[in-house]
């Protein structure tokens, strides 16, 4: 962190009480945690309540491992030792202090800001831009998946000062959540992947959650901001329109500001696709990663970055972990995509596998898509019609609802003796060493909760 970012500085930002220590004010902050198992020398330790634990219990354990300061509520303020009563920033709410420091640096850095949201495809898309504009500016992006109310400022404040602009991912489940992260990152730059099913169990709706997300345009630059949308949802698209906000749109169809077009399958690893007549390849199939790439292209043409450095960039990206990573094992391919899941992101799974499936048989381990609230049993039937109507001969549904799966896939087609079920990933593992055989493109998807990268790691 740069060494004007101080102590007395995040205190004043963080509107502390007084009784902070002068000496300690004037220190420079080296990392600032909510974990105090992270804390170390010169570090600042922030307390926070959650419904499972308070930090309060942490301080002193914080100034052992070597703090500098912590962030306490005022009301605990006297509860800890008089030796550590003057290294306290005594805050009325800390989770408010953190984002108000986060906003106030974020106002101090001055630089250009990315921020984005989404359904689906967060994360690939934010390193794709990441990577790309990396090749012409610093970049400071957000920590690790640090995309919620205390990740994002975090990811702020994490930031050294040296950066020229800045990708920060926002992630909520429920209304307001991205308006308020959007009012602390103040994008120049606003981008929406997409509108799904995801957490539409806390949403209530895809209206609820097509809303959620254009709060990303809050805390947008009025002056001269602009939003990023894909162009192939038609929700997007339609609440583009109707708010009238300066919008660039990227996707497959006609109807898009930039379009990505002639899309092949190089191999099993390599795929490629043309903007206006240039080439571009991704060392990764599915016509999903297209969408988290045309933003980075879309960007680093608009500042400046040579197209020769944004090819070479894009050919060195590679899937999040468990996030569409293709594998070999037991003389079959597996797509693993074992990170989240939800209906739109089972579409995309489906349709990867079956490009890279070629002439192979096509097999699906799929799993629980959890926070669908009272939609769950019919988008678990619709995944078992989908899972038949994609082609796939054998599969094998994992997870409590597991049978709604079945049930869906039998009811459109499919043999009830060419679909398995179980209730858990350990229970899976016998039933898939059974049905995948030599040759086969198997798809391995659900939510992290199901554990399902654990059959593949087993088998």
């Amino acid at each position: 962190m740069p060494e004007r970012l101080t102590i007395g500085k995040l205190a004043v930002w963080g509107k502390s009480r007084p009784g902070l220590s002068p000496a300690v004010a004037k220190r420079p902050v080296r990392g600032i945690h909510t974990d105090s198992r992270k804390v170390g020398s010169g570090d600042l330790f922030i307390a926070l309540k959650t419904r499972n634990d308070d930090g309060h219990r942490y301080v002193e354990s914080a100034f052992a491992a070597g703090a500098t300061a912590a962030v306490v509520a005022a009301k605990n303020k006297k509860s800890f030792p008089a030796r550590i009563q003057k290294k306290l920033i005594a805050v009325p709410d800390p989770l408010k202090a953190l984002q108000r420091m986060a906003q106030a640096y974020r106002k101090e850095l001055g630089i250009l800001m990315i921020g984005l949201t989404g359904s689906n495809g967060k994360t690939t898309t934010r390193n794709a831009i990441a990577h790309v504009l990396e090749r012409g500016y610093p970049v400071g992006t957000t920590a690790g998946n640090f995309n919620n109310h205390i990740g994002v400022p975090l990811s702020i404040l994490s930031f050294t000062g040296k950066e020229w602009l800045g990708v920060i991912e926002m992630g909520a489940n429920h209304v307001r959540e991205i308006h308020t992260l959007s009012m602390i990152v103040k994008p120049d730059i606003a981008l929406i992947t997409n509108i799904g099913y995801a957490h539409v169990g806390l949403f209530k709706s895809l209206e609820n959650t097509t809303t959620a997300k254009f709060e990303i345009v809050d805390g947008l630059n009025k002056r001269n901001g602009f939003l990023m949308i894909n162009g192939d949802d038609h929700r997007l698209f339609k609440r583009a329109q109707e708010l009238g906000i300066q919008t660039t749109s990227y996707g497959f169809s006609s109807r898009c500001t930039v379009r990505a077009t002639s899309y092949e399958l190089l191999s099993a690893n390599r795929a490629r696709f043309e903007v206006e007549g240039h080439r571009f390849t991704l060392p990764m199939p599915g016509r999903h990663f297209v969408y988290s790439a045309l933003p980075a292209i879309i960007l680093a043409r608009r500042l400046g970055i040579d197209r020769t450095d944004v090819v070479d960039a894009l050919q060195e990206i590679s899937p999040v972990s468990l996030r569409g990573v293709i594998r070999k094992k037991k003389n079959a391919t597996f797509v693993l995509d074992c990170y989240n899941a939800n209906p739109s992101s089972m579409k995309a799974g489906l349709q990867l596998l079956d490009d890279i499936a070629a002439k192979s048989e096509k097999v699906a381990i799929v799993g629980d898509m959890l926070e669908l609230g009272s939609a769950s049993n019919r988008l678990h039937k619709q995944l078992g019609k989908l899972v038949y109507d994609s082609g796939v001969k054998r599969a094998l549904a994992v997870g409590e609802y597991a049978d709604s799966i079945a049930e869906g896939a039998v009811k459109a087609g499919m043999k009830a003796k060419n679909i398995a079920t179980a209730r858990s990933a350990e229970e899976a593992l016998d039933r898939a060493r059974k049905i995948i055989k030599p040759g086969n493109a198997v798809l391995v998807k659900g939510s992290r909760r199901v554990h399902l990268e654990t059959v593949f790691e087993n088998l």
